[in-house]
Protein backbone atom coordinates (compact mmCIF):
# COMPACT_ATOMS: atom_id res chain seq x y z
CA UNK A 1 0.00 0.00 0.00
CA UNK A 2 1.11 3.51 -0.59
CA UNK A 3 0.20 6.82 0.24
CA UNK A 4 0.52 10.30 -0.99
CA UNK A 5 3.57 11.81 0.62
CA UNK A 6 4.94 8.58 2.70
CA UNK A 7 7.30 5.72 1.71
CA UNK A 8 6.15 3.16 0.09
CA UNK A 9 6.23 0.11 2.17
CA UNK A 10 8.49 -2.63 0.56
CA UNK A 11 8.84 -6.46 1.71
CA UNK A 12 11.95 -8.62 -0.56
CA UNK A 13 11.57 -12.64 -0.21
CA UNK A 14 14.94 -14.75 -1.14
CA UNK A 15 14.79 -17.48 -2.78
CA UNK A 16 17.26 -20.07 -1.06
CA UNK A 17 18.39 -23.79 -2.39
CA UNK A 18 17.36 -26.61 -0.66
CA UNK A 19 19.30 -29.60 -0.98
CA UNK A 20 17.85 -33.69 -0.75
CA UNK A 21 20.73 -35.07 -0.45
CA UNK A 22 24.11 -34.21 2.23
CA UNK A 23 26.64 -35.73 -0.46
CA UNK A 24 28.52 -33.33 -2.54
CA UNK A 25 29.89 -35.79 -4.90
CA UNK A 26 27.38 -35.75 -7.62
CA UNK A 27 27.01 -31.63 -7.54
CA UNK A 28 31.40 -31.33 -7.80
CA UNK A 29 31.29 -33.33 -10.72
CA UNK A 30 29.80 -30.85 -12.65
CA UNK A 31 28.70 -33.19 -15.23
CA UNK A 32 26.72 -31.91 -18.61
CA UNK A 33 23.48 -33.07 -19.57
CA UNK A 34 23.44 -31.10 -22.84
CA UNK A 35 26.53 -31.04 -24.41
CA UNK A 36 25.42 -30.62 -27.87
CA UNK A 37 24.09 -27.03 -26.51
CA UNK A 38 27.61 -26.15 -25.34
CA UNK A 39 29.12 -26.82 -29.28
CA UNK A 40 26.25 -24.56 -30.03
CA UNK A 41 27.10 -22.28 -28.19
CA UNK A 42 31.31 -22.10 -29.20
CA UNK A 43 29.78 -22.23 -32.90
CA UNK A 44 27.17 -19.44 -32.52
CA UNK A 45 30.45 -17.44 -30.94
CA UNK A 46 33.09 -17.94 -33.69
CA UNK A 47 35.53 -20.08 -31.61
CA UNK A 48 35.77 -22.95 -33.77
CA UNK A 49 37.78 -20.40 -36.19
CA UNK A 50 39.78 -19.33 -33.87
CA UNK A 51 43.96 -20.41 -34.58
CA UNK A 52 45.43 -19.75 -31.47
CA UNK A 53 43.17 -21.97 -28.75
CA UNK A 54 45.77 -23.63 -27.86
CA UNK A 55 47.27 -22.40 -24.23
CA UNK A 56 51.27 -22.02 -23.76
CA UNK A 57 52.14 -24.54 -20.98
CA UNK A 58 55.79 -24.79 -20.93
CA UNK A 59 58.33 -21.73 -22.42
CA UNK A 60 62.13 -23.08 -22.78
CA UNK A 61 64.51 -20.32 -22.90
CA UNK A 62 67.82 -20.30 -24.01
CA UNK A 63 70.49 -16.86 -22.79
CA UNK A 64 74.25 -16.09 -22.43
CA UNK A 65 74.87 -14.84 -19.50
CA UNK A 66 78.37 -12.49 -18.55
CA UNK A 67 79.37 -11.66 -15.94
CA UNK A 68 80.99 -8.39 -15.02
CA UNK A 69 85.07 -8.79 -14.75
CA UNK A 70 86.47 -5.84 -14.76
CA UNK A 71 86.05 -2.00 -13.04
CA UNK A 72 88.04 1.29 -14.65
CA UNK A 73 87.63 4.19 -12.39
CA UNK A 74 88.56 7.57 -13.99
CA UNK A 75 92.19 7.32 -15.64
CA UNK A 76 93.30 4.48 -13.84
CA UNK A 77 93.78 0.93 -15.72
CA UNK A 78 90.84 -1.32 -15.01
CA UNK A 79 91.41 -4.08 -12.31
CA UNK A 80 89.54 -7.14 -11.80
CA UNK A 81 86.02 -6.44 -9.97
CA UNK A 82 85.46 -7.18 -6.26
CA UNK A 83 82.01 -8.81 -6.28
CA UNK A 84 81.88 -8.34 -2.37
CA UNK A 85 81.36 -4.50 -2.69
CA UNK A 86 78.73 -2.97 -4.66
CA UNK A 87 79.68 -0.73 -7.57
CA UNK A 88 78.66 2.33 -6.00
CA UNK A 89 81.49 2.30 -3.57
CA UNK A 90 84.06 1.31 -5.82
CA UNK A 91 83.62 4.25 -8.08
CA UNK A 92 82.00 6.65 -6.45
CA UNK A 93 84.82 6.13 -3.23
CA UNK A 94 86.41 9.34 -2.33
CA UNK A 95 88.87 10.20 0.44
CA UNK A 96 87.47 9.93 3.76
CA UNK A 97 88.38 12.80 6.43
CA UNK A 98 88.27 11.28 9.69
CA UNK A 99 87.84 13.91 12.00
CA UNK A 100 89.04 13.18 15.87
CA UNK A 101 85.82 11.84 17.27
CA UNK A 102 85.54 9.74 14.82
CA UNK A 103 89.02 8.70 14.94
CA UNK A 104 88.57 8.12 19.27
CA UNK A 105 85.57 5.96 18.61
CA UNK A 106 87.28 4.05 16.19
CA UNK A 107 90.06 3.69 18.84
CA UNK A 108 88.24 2.64 21.72
CA UNK A 109 86.35 -0.34 19.03
CA UNK A 110 90.02 -1.03 18.85
CA UNK A 111 90.92 -1.45 22.12
CA UNK A 112 87.51 -3.24 23.10
CA UNK A 113 88.37 -5.64 20.10
CA UNK A 114 92.08 -6.69 21.42
CA UNK A 115 91.19 -6.80 24.90
CA UNK A 116 88.58 -9.40 23.95
CA UNK A 117 90.51 -11.40 20.98
CA UNK A 118 93.62 -12.01 23.50
CA UNK A 119 91.91 -12.74 26.61
CA UNK A 120 91.96 -12.26 30.33
CA UNK A 121 95.49 -12.20 30.61
CA UNK A 122 95.73 -8.71 29.74
CA UNK A 123 95.26 -5.85 31.49
CA UNK A 124 92.64 -2.94 30.07
CA UNK A 125 94.16 -0.30 31.25
CA UNK A 126 97.47 -0.89 30.59
CA UNK A 127 96.60 -2.25 27.12
CA UNK A 128 95.03 1.48 26.52
CA UNK A 129 97.42 3.30 28.16
CA UNK A 130 100.35 1.53 25.45
CA UNK A 131 97.35 2.29 22.47
CA UNK A 132 97.66 5.73 23.63
CA UNK A 133 100.99 6.39 24.27
CA UNK A 134 102.06 4.81 20.35
CA UNK A 135 98.65 6.15 18.44
CA UNK A 136 97.81 9.89 20.34
CA UNK A 137 95.33 11.67 19.24
CA UNK A 138 97.13 14.92 18.41
CA UNK A 139 96.34 18.43 19.01
CA UNK A 140 95.57 21.09 16.38
CA UNK A 141 98.95 22.95 15.01
CA UNK A 142 99.82 26.09 16.18
CA UNK A 143 98.97 29.03 13.93
CA UNK A 144 101.32 30.34 11.69
CA UNK A 145 99.93 33.45 10.52
CA UNK A 146 96.52 35.83 11.35
CA UNK A 147 94.33 33.83 8.71
CA UNK A 148 95.00 30.41 10.60
CA UNK A 149 94.77 31.79 13.81
CA UNK A 150 90.90 33.31 13.16
CA UNK A 151 89.90 30.34 11.37
CA UNK A 152 91.37 28.28 15.10
CA UNK A 153 89.28 30.43 16.95
CA UNK A 154 85.95 30.60 15.37
CA UNK A 155 86.50 26.58 15.47
CA UNK A 156 83.32 26.28 16.99
CA UNK A 157 82.54 22.42 19.09
CA UNK A 158 84.59 20.67 16.51
CA UNK A 159 87.76 22.81 18.00
CA UNK A 160 86.76 22.20 21.79
CA UNK A 161 86.28 18.53 21.52
CA UNK A 162 89.95 17.82 19.31
CA UNK A 163 91.65 19.97 22.27
CA UNK A 164 89.66 17.43 24.67
CA UNK A 165 90.85 14.53 23.16
CA UNK A 166 94.17 15.17 22.08
CA UNK A 167 96.44 13.35 24.16
CA UNK A 168 93.65 11.28 25.54
CA UNK A 169 91.99 9.36 22.84
CA UNK A 170 93.64 6.32 20.95
CA UNK A 171 93.96 7.74 17.26
CA UNK A 172 92.20 4.66 16.12
CA UNK A 173 92.58 5.42 12.24
CA UNK A 174 96.17 5.36 12.49
CA UNK A 175 95.81 1.92 14.67
CA UNK A 176 93.85 0.46 11.58
CA UNK A 177 95.30 1.77 8.50
CA UNK A 178 99.29 1.40 10.10
CA UNK A 179 98.79 -2.67 10.53
CA UNK A 180 100.17 -4.84 7.62
CA UNK A 181 98.57 -8.48 6.45
CA UNK A 182 100.69 -11.50 7.46
CA UNK A 183 102.86 -9.17 10.01
CA UNK A 184 105.21 -10.81 12.39
CA UNK A 185 105.44 -10.30 16.18
CA UNK A 186 108.45 -8.62 15.72
CA UNK A 187 107.01 -5.57 13.42
CA UNK A 188 104.50 -4.98 16.47
CA UNK A 189 105.76 -2.06 18.55
CA UNK A 190 107.56 -3.05 21.52
CA UNK A 191 105.43 -1.05 23.74
CA UNK A 192 102.10 -3.44 22.77
CA UNK A 193 103.97 -6.37 22.74
CA UNK A 194 105.11 -6.16 26.43
CA UNK A 195 101.24 -5.43 28.05
CA UNK A 196 100.39 -9.02 26.49
CA UNK A 197 101.43 -12.30 27.49
CA UNK A 198 103.79 -14.13 26.00
CA UNK A 199 101.51 -17.23 25.00
CA UNK A 200 98.82 -14.74 23.97
CA UNK A 201 101.42 -12.97 21.07
CA UNK A 202 99.62 -15.19 18.18
CA UNK A 203 96.08 -13.86 19.58
CA UNK A 204 97.10 -10.24 19.46
CA UNK A 205 98.28 -10.69 16.12
CA UNK A 206 95.25 -12.19 14.94
CA UNK A 207 93.30 -9.30 16.63
CA UNK A 208 95.39 -6.46 14.55
CA UNK A 209 94.72 -8.57 11.32
CA UNK A 210 91.04 -8.71 11.99
CA UNK A 211 90.99 -5.06 12.88
CA UNK A 212 92.66 -3.85 9.76
CA UNK A 213 90.32 -6.33 7.69
CA UNK A 214 87.49 -4.98 9.32
CA UNK A 215 88.40 -1.39 8.63
CA UNK A 216 89.27 -1.81 5.11
CA UNK A 217 86.45 -3.71 4.37
CA UNK A 218 83.75 -1.29 6.39
CA UNK A 219 85.58 2.03 5.19
CA UNK A 220 87.15 1.12 1.43
CA UNK A 221 89.76 3.86 0.50
CA UNK A 222 90.44 4.69 -3.27
CA UNK A 223 94.16 4.79 -3.99
CA UNK A 224 95.45 8.08 -4.75
CA UNK A 225 95.25 7.74 -8.87
CA UNK A 226 92.00 5.62 -9.11
CA UNK A 227 89.74 8.89 -8.26
CA UNK A 228 86.90 8.45 -10.37
CA UNK A 229 85.49 11.95 -9.43
CA UNK A 230 85.89 14.31 -12.67
CA UNK A 231 86.06 17.93 -11.64
CA UNK A 232 86.37 19.20 -15.13
CA UNK A 233 82.69 17.89 -15.89
CA UNK A 234 81.37 17.34 -12.77
CA UNK A 235 80.43 13.89 -12.64
CA UNK A 236 81.92 10.39 -12.17
CA UNK A 237 84.05 8.82 -14.79
CA UNK A 238 84.05 4.97 -14.83
CA UNK A 239 83.42 1.67 -16.86
CA UNK A 240 82.42 -1.85 -16.89
CA UNK A 241 83.81 -4.84 -18.49
CA UNK A 242 81.78 -8.05 -19.65
CA UNK A 243 83.21 -11.16 -20.92
CA UNK A 244 82.31 -11.46 -24.09
CA UNK A 245 84.99 -14.91 -24.22
CA UNK A 246 87.98 -16.16 -22.42
CA UNK A 247 90.23 -13.38 -24.08
CA UNK A 248 88.20 -10.60 -25.21
CA UNK A 249 85.45 -8.54 -23.16
CA UNK A 250 83.06 -5.59 -23.91
CA UNK A 251 83.66 -1.94 -22.35
CA UNK A 252 80.46 -0.43 -21.03
CA UNK A 253 80.66 3.27 -20.33
CA UNK A 254 78.94 4.16 -17.11
CA UNK A 255 77.31 7.87 -16.16
CA UNK A 256 75.30 7.55 -12.73
CA UNK A 257 71.81 10.19 -12.63
CA UNK A 258 72.67 13.47 -10.52
CA UNK A 259 71.33 11.87 -7.58
CA UNK A 260 73.92 8.98 -7.89
CA UNK A 261 71.58 5.90 -8.61
CA UNK A 262 73.28 3.27 -11.15
CA UNK A 263 71.33 1.24 -12.99
CA UNK A 264 70.99 -0.40 -16.77
CA UNK A 265 70.39 3.23 -18.30
CA UNK A 266 73.60 4.08 -16.93
CA UNK A 267 75.72 2.43 -19.27
CA UNK A 268 76.67 2.72 -23.13
CA UNK A 269 78.46 0.53 -25.31
CA UNK A 270 81.92 2.10 -26.42
CA UNK A 271 83.68 -1.59 -27.62
CA UNK A 272 85.78 -4.17 -27.12
CA UNK A 273 87.95 -4.49 -23.87
CA UNK A 274 90.67 -6.80 -22.26
CA UNK A 275 89.81 -8.80 -19.11
CA UNK A 276 91.46 -9.72 -17.10
CA UNK A 277 93.32 -13.39 -17.26
CA UNK A 278 91.20 -15.80 -15.14
CA UNK A 279 87.82 -13.94 -15.68
CA UNK A 280 85.10 -16.52 -16.01
CA UNK A 281 83.48 -17.34 -19.53
CA UNK A 282 79.81 -16.88 -20.65
CA UNK A 283 77.02 -19.61 -19.95
CA UNK A 284 74.60 -20.78 -21.89
CA UNK A 285 71.57 -21.48 -19.67
CA UNK A 286 68.09 -23.06 -21.19
CA UNK A 287 66.09 -23.35 -18.80
CA UNK A 288 62.20 -24.20 -18.80
CA UNK A 289 59.37 -22.76 -17.08
CA UNK A 290 55.74 -22.47 -16.88
CA UNK A 291 54.51 -19.00 -18.38
CA UNK A 292 51.53 -17.06 -16.73
CA UNK A 293 48.60 -15.13 -18.42
CA UNK A 294 49.42 -11.24 -17.45
CA UNK A 295 46.58 -9.54 -15.92
CA UNK A 296 46.19 -5.56 -15.08
CA UNK A 297 43.22 -3.65 -13.52
CA UNK A 298 40.09 -3.57 -15.77
CA UNK A 299 41.27 -6.65 -17.47
CA UNK A 300 37.84 -8.34 -19.53
CA UNK A 301 37.95 -12.07 -17.86
CA UNK A 302 38.03 -14.89 -20.15
CA UNK A 303 35.56 -16.65 -18.77
CA UNK A 304 31.48 -15.87 -18.94
CA UNK A 305 29.35 -14.85 -15.96
CA UNK A 306 32.62 -13.55 -14.53
CA UNK A 307 32.66 -9.67 -13.48
CA UNK A 308 35.37 -7.57 -13.73
CA UNK A 309 36.85 -5.59 -11.67
CA UNK A 310 34.97 -2.16 -11.01
CA UNK A 311 37.92 -0.02 -9.70
CA UNK A 312 38.86 0.41 -13.53
CA UNK A 313 36.19 0.25 -16.11
CA UNK A 314 37.88 0.64 -19.56
CA UNK A 315 33.99 0.25 -21.20
CA UNK A 316 33.57 3.62 -20.10
CA UNK A 317 36.39 5.62 -21.33
CA UNK A 318 35.48 8.63 -23.68
CA UNK A 319 37.82 8.96 -26.72
CA UNK A 320 37.20 11.91 -29.28
CA UNK A 321 38.16 11.34 -33.01
CA UNK A 322 41.54 13.02 -32.06
CA UNK A 323 42.44 10.29 -29.62
CA UNK A 324 44.23 7.99 -31.61
CA UNK A 325 46.61 6.99 -28.73
CA UNK A 326 43.70 6.26 -25.92
CA UNK A 327 41.57 4.65 -28.71
CA UNK A 328 43.98 2.06 -29.75
CA UNK A 329 45.18 1.50 -25.94
CA UNK A 330 41.53 0.56 -25.39
CA UNK A 331 40.94 -1.60 -28.06
CA UNK A 332 44.46 -3.14 -27.33
CA UNK A 333 43.33 -4.12 -24.00
CA UNK A 334 39.70 -4.86 -24.52
CA UNK A 335 40.43 -7.18 -27.51
CA UNK A 336 43.92 -8.36 -27.27
CA UNK A 337 44.57 -8.52 -23.49
CA UNK A 338 44.06 -12.03 -22.88
CA UNK A 339 46.89 -13.30 -25.42
CA UNK A 340 49.92 -11.87 -23.18
CA UNK A 341 51.72 -14.49 -21.28
CA UNK A 342 54.54 -13.58 -18.60
CA UNK A 343 57.68 -15.94 -18.13
CA UNK A 344 59.71 -15.78 -14.99
CA UNK A 345 63.16 -14.56 -14.94
CA UNK A 346 65.76 -14.90 -13.04
CA UNK A 347 69.23 -12.82 -13.39
CA UNK A 348 72.09 -12.29 -10.93
CA UNK A 349 73.44 -9.04 -10.20
CA UNK A 350 76.45 -8.06 -12.34
CA UNK A 351 75.76 -10.17 -15.46
CA UNK A 352 74.53 -9.06 -18.82
CA UNK A 353 72.05 -12.01 -20.22
CA UNK A 354 71.37 -12.33 -24.07
CA UNK A 355 68.52 -14.46 -25.26
CA UNK A 356 68.99 -16.50 -27.83
CA UNK A 357 65.56 -17.87 -28.20
CA UNK A 358 62.51 -18.93 -26.61
CA UNK A 359 60.35 -21.89 -27.56
CA UNK A 360 56.52 -21.83 -26.01
CA UNK A 361 55.13 -25.68 -26.14
CA UNK A 362 51.18 -24.97 -25.90
CA UNK A 363 48.80 -27.48 -24.55
CA UNK A 364 48.87 -30.21 -27.92
CA UNK A 365 52.43 -30.50 -27.77
CA UNK A 366 53.12 -28.12 -30.75
CA UNK A 367 56.07 -25.85 -29.91
CA UNK A 368 56.88 -22.56 -31.58
CA UNK A 369 60.05 -20.84 -31.64
CA UNK A 370 59.59 -17.18 -30.56
CA UNK A 371 62.45 -14.25 -31.55
CA UNK A 372 62.90 -10.86 -30.60
CA UNK A 373 60.25 -8.61 -32.83
CA UNK A 374 62.85 -5.87 -32.94
CA UNK A 375 65.80 -8.21 -34.02
CA UNK A 376 69.32 -6.83 -32.76
CA UNK A 377 69.51 -4.44 -30.11
CA UNK A 378 69.58 -0.96 -31.47
CA UNK A 379 68.82 -2.42 -34.85
CA UNK A 380 65.63 -0.56 -35.52
CA UNK A 381 65.29 2.77 -33.62
CA UNK A 382 61.88 3.53 -34.64
CA UNK A 383 60.67 0.00 -32.85
CA UNK A 384 60.02 -1.39 -29.28
CA UNK A 385 63.54 -1.62 -27.71
CA UNK A 386 63.51 -0.80 -24.34
CA UNK A 387 66.07 -2.21 -21.84
CA UNK A 388 69.15 -2.58 -24.59
CA UNK A 389 71.86 -0.45 -23.85
CA UNK A 390 72.66 1.61 -26.46
CA UNK A 391 76.56 2.08 -28.61
CA UNK A 392 78.32 5.18 -27.80
CA UNK A 393 80.96 4.79 -30.89
CA UNK A 394 79.60 4.70 -33.86
CA UNK A 395 79.49 1.35 -36.07
CA UNK A 396 79.66 -0.81 -32.96
CA UNK A 397 78.03 -4.19 -34.21
CA UNK A 398 74.59 -4.08 -32.12
CA UNK A 399 74.24 -6.81 -29.49
CA UNK A 400 71.32 -9.37 -29.63
CA UNK A 401 68.21 -8.33 -26.82
CA UNK A 402 69.79 -8.32 -23.70
CA UNK A 403 69.49 -7.36 -20.25
CA UNK A 404 72.05 -6.02 -18.02
CA UNK A 405 71.62 -6.03 -14.46
CA UNK A 406 74.89 -3.66 -12.92
CA UNK A 407 76.35 -4.86 -9.60
CA UNK A 408 74.53 -1.89 -8.10
CA UNK A 409 72.67 -0.78 -5.03
CA UNK A 410 68.82 0.35 -4.91
CA UNK A 411 68.00 4.02 -4.49
CA UNK A 412 69.88 5.05 -0.99
CA UNK A 413 69.29 7.97 1.23
CA UNK A 414 72.57 10.04 1.45
CA UNK A 415 74.06 10.92 5.10
CA UNK A 416 74.25 14.72 6.31
CA UNK A 417 75.77 17.18 4.07
CA UNK A 418 79.41 17.20 4.68
CA UNK A 419 80.06 19.75 2.46
CA UNK A 420 78.37 21.56 -0.45
CA UNK A 421 78.90 24.22 -3.14
CA UNK A 422 76.64 25.94 -5.21
CA UNK A 423 77.66 26.89 -8.65
CA UNK A 424 75.70 29.98 -10.19
CA UNK A 425 76.51 32.94 -13.20
CA UNK A 426 76.65 36.30 -12.11
CA UNK A 427 75.58 37.97 -15.64
CA UNK A 428 76.73 41.15 -13.84
CA UNK A 429 80.28 40.28 -13.13
CA UNK A 430 80.21 38.07 -16.45
CA UNK A 431 81.55 34.92 -14.01
CA UNK A 432 80.33 32.16 -12.73
CA UNK A 433 80.87 31.46 -8.76
CA UNK A 434 81.60 28.59 -6.92
CA UNK A 435 79.68 29.66 -3.91
CA UNK A 436 80.71 27.33 -0.44
CA UNK A 437 77.12 27.06 1.51
CA UNK A 438 78.61 23.81 3.59
CA UNK A 439 81.49 23.38 5.39
CA UNK A 440 83.15 20.43 7.82
CA UNK A 441 82.41 20.93 11.65
CA UNK A 442 85.29 19.19 12.87
CA UNK A 443 82.71 16.28 14.15
CA UNK A 444 81.41 14.38 10.98
CA UNK A 445 78.95 16.90 10.10
CA UNK A 446 78.82 20.36 7.97
CA UNK A 447 77.90 23.57 9.27
CA UNK A 448 76.87 27.00 7.89
CA UNK A 449 80.06 28.06 5.42
CA UNK A 450 78.15 31.79 4.95
CA UNK A 451 78.79 32.28 8.84
CA UNK A 452 81.71 30.93 9.05
CA UNK A 453 83.10 33.28 6.58
CA UNK A 454 81.18 36.43 8.22
CA UNK A 455 82.89 35.39 11.42
CA UNK A 456 86.42 34.99 9.89
CA UNK A 457 85.98 38.36 8.20
CA UNK A 458 85.44 39.93 11.75
CA UNK A 459 87.93 38.55 13.28
CA UNK A 460 90.59 39.63 10.54
CA UNK A 461 89.09 43.51 10.90
CA UNK A 462 91.58 45.87 12.86
CA UNK A 463 90.17 47.54 16.23
CA UNK A 464 87.92 50.10 14.48
CA UNK A 465 89.16 53.93 15.57
CA UNK A 466 87.40 56.14 18.19
CA UNK A 467 86.80 58.40 15.73
CA UNK A 468 84.95 56.07 13.64
CA UNK A 469 82.95 54.61 16.31
CA UNK A 470 81.78 58.18 17.20
CA UNK A 471 80.69 59.41 14.13
CA UNK A 472 83.43 62.27 13.61
CA UNK A 473 85.34 62.70 10.85
CA UNK A 474 84.98 64.26 7.30
CA UNK A 475 82.49 63.36 4.93
CA UNK A 476 83.46 62.95 0.97
CA UNK A 477 83.97 60.22 -1.50
CA UNK A 478 85.93 56.99 -1.89
CA UNK A 479 87.04 55.51 -4.70
CA UNK A 480 87.25 51.86 -4.64
CA UNK A 481 88.94 50.10 -7.48
CA UNK A 482 86.62 47.23 -6.54
CA UNK A 483 83.77 45.98 -4.41
CA UNK A 484 84.36 43.21 -2.09
CA UNK A 485 82.52 39.68 -1.64
CA UNK A 486 81.99 36.67 1.34
CA UNK A 487 85.01 34.92 1.82
CA UNK A 488 82.75 31.67 0.72
CA UNK A 489 82.08 33.21 -2.57
CA UNK A 490 85.20 31.64 -4.80
CA UNK A 491 85.12 32.69 -8.43
CA UNK A 492 85.52 31.34 -12.13
CA UNK A 493 86.62 33.15 -14.79
CA UNK A 494 86.25 32.00 -18.71
CA UNK A 495 88.95 31.22 -20.63
CA UNK A 496 89.81 30.15 -23.92
CA UNK A 497 90.56 26.44 -24.45
CA UNK A 498 93.08 26.89 -27.19
CA UNK A 499 91.18 24.94 -29.57
CA UNK A 500 89.74 27.85 -31.18
CA UNK A 501 88.21 31.10 -30.77
CA UNK A 502 84.87 30.88 -29.45
CA UNK A 503 85.40 27.68 -26.80
CA UNK A 504 85.58 28.44 -23.19
CA UNK A 505 85.99 27.10 -20.18
CA UNK A 506 85.54 28.34 -16.50
CA UNK A 507 88.99 28.53 -14.42
CA UNK A 508 89.13 28.83 -10.64
CA UNK A 509 90.34 32.19 -9.70
CA UNK A 510 90.88 33.82 -6.63
CA UNK A 511 89.41 37.14 -4.65
CA UNK A 512 92.16 39.28 -2.30
CA UNK A 513 91.39 39.30 1.04
CA UNK A 514 91.76 42.80 2.44
CA UNK A 515 93.30 42.14 5.88
CA UNK A 516 96.04 41.01 6.22
CA UNK A 517 97.56 42.75 2.88
CA UNK A 518 98.43 40.75 0.07
CA UNK A 519 96.63 37.44 0.97
CA UNK A 520 94.86 35.42 -1.26
CA UNK A 521 91.18 33.51 -0.53
CA UNK A 522 91.30 30.07 -1.14
CA UNK A 523 88.08 27.55 -0.96
CA UNK A 524 88.02 25.56 1.69
CA UNK A 525 85.97 22.47 0.93
CA UNK A 526 87.57 19.57 -0.90
CA UNK A 527 85.22 20.14 -4.11
CA UNK A 528 86.85 23.46 -5.24
CA UNK A 529 90.53 23.03 -3.67
CA UNK A 530 91.66 20.46 -6.10
CA UNK A 531 95.31 21.53 -7.00
CA UNK A 532 95.84 23.34 -3.74
CA UNK A 533 98.37 22.31 -0.81
CA UNK A 534 97.32 22.04 3.08
CA UNK A 535 99.32 25.47 3.49
CA UNK A 536 97.41 27.30 0.19
CA UNK A 537 99.83 27.17 -2.62
CA UNK A 538 98.63 26.39 -5.68
CA UNK A 539 100.00 23.95 -7.73
CA UNK A 540 97.89 23.34 -10.69
CA UNK A 541 95.14 25.45 -12.15
CA UNK A 542 91.47 23.72 -12.10
CA UNK A 543 88.90 23.94 -14.48
CA UNK A 544 85.11 23.28 -15.30
CA UNK A 545 83.81 22.88 -18.77
CA UNK A 546 81.51 25.88 -19.36
CA UNK A 547 78.66 24.02 -20.06
CA UNK A 548 78.11 22.21 -16.94
CA UNK A 549 76.80 25.19 -15.28
CA UNK A 550 73.76 25.89 -16.80
CA UNK A 551 71.83 29.33 -16.53
CA UNK A 552 69.59 27.78 -13.25
CA UNK A 553 73.29 26.69 -11.94
CA UNK A 554 74.23 23.32 -10.25
CA UNK A 555 75.07 21.98 -6.80
CA UNK A 556 77.83 19.84 -5.78
CA UNK A 557 77.39 17.79 -2.09
CA UNK A 558 79.25 15.68 -0.58
CA UNK A 559 78.00 13.12 1.89
CA UNK A 560 78.90 9.47 3.52
CA UNK A 561 76.96 6.73 2.10
CA UNK A 562 76.36 3.31 4.38
CA UNK A 563 74.29 0.25 2.50
CA UNK A 564 74.54 -3.10 3.13
CA UNK A 565 75.33 -5.32 0.10
CA UNK A 566 74.01 -8.98 -0.44
CA UNK A 567 76.01 -10.99 1.53
CA UNK A 568 75.11 -8.65 4.81
CA UNK A 569 78.12 -6.83 4.86
CA UNK A 570 78.33 -2.65 6.16
CA UNK A 571 80.25 -0.75 3.32
CA UNK A 572 80.67 3.29 4.05
CA UNK A 573 82.00 5.37 1.54
CA UNK A 574 82.09 9.24 1.08
CA UNK A 575 80.81 10.34 -2.54
CA UNK A 576 79.58 13.18 -4.09
CA UNK A 577 76.24 14.21 -5.66
CA UNK A 578 74.93 17.15 -8.16
CA UNK A 579 71.54 18.28 -8.04
CA UNK A 580 69.90 20.99 -9.97
CA UNK A 581 70.64 24.85 -9.17
CA UNK A 582 68.28 27.66 -8.10
CA UNK A 583 68.78 30.23 -10.30
CA UNK A 584 71.53 32.93 -11.25
CA UNK A 585 72.89 34.86 -8.29
CA UNK A 586 74.24 38.70 -7.87
CA UNK A 587 77.74 39.08 -6.02
CA UNK A 588 77.37 42.83 -5.91
CA UNK A 589 81.03 42.87 -7.31
CA UNK A 590 81.52 46.04 -9.17
CA UNK A 591 84.98 48.06 -10.48
CA UNK A 592 86.09 51.75 -10.44
CA UNK A 593 83.19 52.56 -7.07
CA UNK A 594 82.46 56.08 -5.66
CA UNK A 595 81.02 55.53 -2.41
CA UNK A 596 80.45 58.08 0.43
CA UNK A 597 82.77 58.28 2.93
CA UNK A 598 82.32 58.94 6.45
CA UNK A 599 85.07 58.98 9.53
CA UNK A 600 88.04 58.75 6.59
Amino acid sequence: MIVSGCEPFRVWSRLEPRPRRTELDNPLRARVHDALWMLTRQWQFGEFHGEDTGSAIVATIARTVSDVVAVRVGDAPATAYDASVPLEAQVEQLPIDFPPAWRAQLGRYAARLIAERVGPGVSVPALRAALAQLYPLEPAPAATDPVAAAWAAQAGPGGRVRAALAGRGIDGYRLATEQRAGQTLAEVPGTLAAVVPADAAGKLLDALDELRAWFESVYPQPEPATDGWDGGRLEYSYSAVVARDANRGLALRGAPTPDGNVDWYSFDVTGDAPVPPGAPAPVTEVTSVIPGAVSYPGMPNARWWQMEDARVDLGSLRADSTDLTKIIVTDFALVYGNDWFAVPYEQRLGTLAEILGVVVTDVFGHRTLLTAATGAAGDNWAAWDLFSLSGAVPGLAPLGQHLFLPPALPPQRPGPVLEEVAFVRDEAANMVWGIETRIRDGLGTGRDAGEAARRLSTALLPPASSDATSGGGAEGLRYLLGTTVPENWIPFVPVHTGQDDHSVRLQRAWMPRPVPAGSRIRPVTSILRAGIEADDRQTSPYFINEEEIPRAGVQVRAAMQRARWTDGSIVVWHARHTVSGRGPGDSGLRFDVLEAATGQ
